[in-house]
């Protein structure tokens, strides 16, 4: 997949979450006005059928003897003749639960003429009972109709919310899975995408790398097969020492890919021995001797450590050792200077390889010891290497307790650090 379909990907994908945001929230609002409207529906009706019971009330016989009677000791009957405030709050309460209206409300009868309240429980919220729009008209049940039963809920908000809870969860739980769902799958075509890259990068350079060797040896063979080449015994030994060393360079090559496949897999068997660094360190050098002398490649060993043992399994060891010498001479192209020191400190054992090469900037640092890595160095092919070394060299270091530290300016050489725990028997 390449770019430009990845970017159509994202671009069409995120126009549609875009979308699905805003028509999500406008769908969650249009349910609360619903619920809001049901709501006041039930608040209207709760209330008719209070004023209705006080009018039903008012043409009650026994009821009408009693206003004939309180007539006759006052000159006007008042609100509270006709409404009796502990049976107002108790039909109130009584209608806001047929409704299932279970919340905190506060009410009170007033008279539009003054904003004053003359029944309810209306104390401390009179300015919001009288800025409420549940307002409803007493003038069917007292002349003049001045007078209005109003009532307050003080969490009506929160009421709402409470009500549809199920569905603003399940929508913003659905919306959260889509947008997550979404940039983890960005992620993973970008990772993809990446891997893919370097996986092509892999395979161009190994097959530089392989094309190299066989060509060089089939040439070799080519010219030995020449009669005067034959009849030459220094031209024939040249010919098939060249041959033998690209061989030799073409199997460390394989056999550096068989490693790393072999790690991977998590079936390789270790053969953990008690090692001496500073003898294992010897050997490596020793296997370098040609090649040091061939190329002038300068390299200083200080072994101070007074505890050179550790647990690990030489054969890995050796690997690891080769690997960082050798790209110590790889990456430095002018008069190569290496050096190898070791020295214990806080219960282990450092080995350091130091170089006067090329240096690794900071930004890559991070990421040299990652599987398939190569450092851009302008041209691809212009160190040799599968991106594989670095990798094994921290993969085979935490397999046997051990840490690597990287310390690199770049320009100014690299220098690598392996401290391992060292094993505190001696010889």
């Amino acid at each position: 997949m390449n770019k430009k379909t990845i970017l159509i990907i994202i671009f069409i994908t995120s126009t549609a979450l875009a979308g699905i945001l805003p028509t999500q929230i406008y769908w969650v609002g249009t349910a609360f006005k619903f619920k809001e409207e049901q709501f006041d529906n039930s608040v209207r009706m709760a209330l008719k059928s209070v004023i209705n019971q006080f009018l039903q009330n008012k043409t009650d016989t026994v009821f009408q003897k009693k206003l004939i009677a309180l007539s006759c000791r006052k000159q006007k009957l008042s609100i509270d003749d006709y409404i009796d405030n502990l049976i107002l709050d108790s039909i109130v309460k009584n209608e806001l639960k047929c409704m299932e209206i279970n919340t905190v409300y506060r009410y009170g009868i007033y008279s539009k003429y003054n904003n004053r309240f003359v029944l309810g429980d209306y104390k401390d919220v009179e300015r919001e009972l009288l800025d409420t729009h549940y307002q409803f008209s007493l003038a069917s049940i007292y002349k003049p109709g001045d007078y209005y039963l109003s009532i307050l809920f003080t969490n009506k908000t929160h009421i709402l919310l409470h009500r549809m809870e199920l569905w603003v969860f399940l929508s913003i739980l659905f919306l959260l899975i889509l947008i997550i769902s979404f940039i983890f799958v960005i992620f993973t075509i970008l990772h993809q995408k990446k891997i893919s890259e370097i996986k092509t990068d892999f395979i161009n350079n190994m097959t530089h790398e392989f094309k190299t060797p066989i060509a060089t040896s089939s040439l070799a063979a080519e010219m030995i097969q020449k009669e005067e080449v034959m009849a030459n015994r220094n031209k024939l030994m040249k010919y098939s020492s060249i041959i033998l060393d690209e061989n030799n360079r073409l199997q460390s090559q394989v056999e550096q890919v068989l490693q790393v496949a072999i790690l991977e897999s998590g079936k390789h068997q270790y053969k953990i021995r008690r090692l001496n660094t500073n003898e294992i360190i010897k050997d490596v050098v020793n296997s370098f001797e040609l090649r040091i002398k061939e190329e002038n490649i300068k390299l200083e060993l200080q072994l101070d450590a007074t505890n050179p043992f550790f647990m690990g399994d030489k054969a890995h060891i050796l690997n690891i050792y080769y690997n960082l010498i050798d790209n110590a001479i790889k990456y430095s192209p002018n008069n190569p200077t290496i050096f190898v020191y070791t020295y214990n400190v806080g219960g282990n054992i450092v080995i350091s390889f130091k170089d006067n090469g090329i240096g690794i900037s900071k930004e890559y640092q991070n990421n040299v010891f990652k599987n398939l890595f190569r450092v851009p160095t302008g041209n691809i092919h212009e160190v040799r290497g599968f991106g594989l070394g670095l990798y094994y060299v921290k993969t085979i270091v935490d397999q046997f307790g051990g840490r690597i530290e990287l310390v690199s300016e770049l320009g100014d050489g690299s220098n690598f650090k392996l401290f391992f725990p060292t094993n505190q028997t001696k010889n």
